[in-house]
């Protein structure tokens, strides 16, 4: 393991102030996310566009990838290296990561993840056809990695963000934040589709876990 002399010497208050910034920054950027992501927001939209309320999912990807970088851009440097591991624990760290990186994209298979960000949709206003909106029941998958957890994008991520073999203090901040916020993401997400899905929902969430896989099957 690389020596980090910040972690016994401690921080400056200085850096210690940038870090809180931009940890503020990320979640105005995560409130700012959740809100136009809201129920009342949806359905406001619906109203006021009509049949272009299709194009809802990919402006929403748009905007949010433009906030992102805009955050991105804003933040100040946090280069202070708090750990960098070698040998084994770098390789098991980096495993699982990809292991991470795979349940993200299996998900995004799983559920069409394309018409998530609003492109086949997109794709067919320009063309002039009515566009496929995402319907809750429609879309709701408990197959492929969503028959292994309730919640595989947001357990690849955590899983990706938390494994991070060598880490700067700007990149902790980022997964802290991150973290964070798909825990908290998630727990909405389950409100919502308990009262949008029902008793679908409730056998659902009874037979398959939120993050951690069975790896022994369950007793009922």
């Amino acid at each position: 393991m690389t020596p980090a002399p910040l972690l016994s010497g401690g921080l400056p208050p200085e850096v210690l102030a940038d870090a809180a910034y931009v940890f503020g920054l990320w979640t105005g950027w995560g409130v700012l996310h959740s809100v136009t992501a809201s129920r009342r927001l949806k359905a406001a939209l619906e109203v006021a566009l009509g049949p272009r309320y299709a194009l809802y999912p990919f402006v929403y990807t748009v905007i949010s990838l433009w906030t992102f970088w805009l955050v991105l851009a804003k933040e100040p440097d946090l280069p202070q290296v708090l750990w960098a591991l070698e040998g084994a624990p770098k390789y098991v760290l980096h495993a699982l990561q990809a292991a991470g990186l795979g349940l993200l994209a299996w998900a995004a298979v799983s559920v069409a993840g394309l018409k998530m960000l609003g492109l086949p949709q997109l794709a067919d206003m320009l063309r002039g056809r009515v566009p496929d909106e995402r319907d809750i029941h429609k879309d709701f998958k408990s197959t492929g990695a969503y028959a292994l957890v309730r919640h595989p994008m947001h357990a690849g991520g955590i899983l990706f963000l938390a494994c991070m073999p060598s880490q700067t203090l700007g990149g902790l901040v980022f997964s802290l934040f991150g973290c964070l916020y798909m825990v908290i993401g998630t727990l909405l997400e389950e409100r919502r589709l308990r009262r949008d899905l029902g008793p679908v929902w409730a056998d659902y969430a009874r037979r398959v876990p939120m993050f951690l896989p069975f790896f022994v099957k369950r007793q009922n």
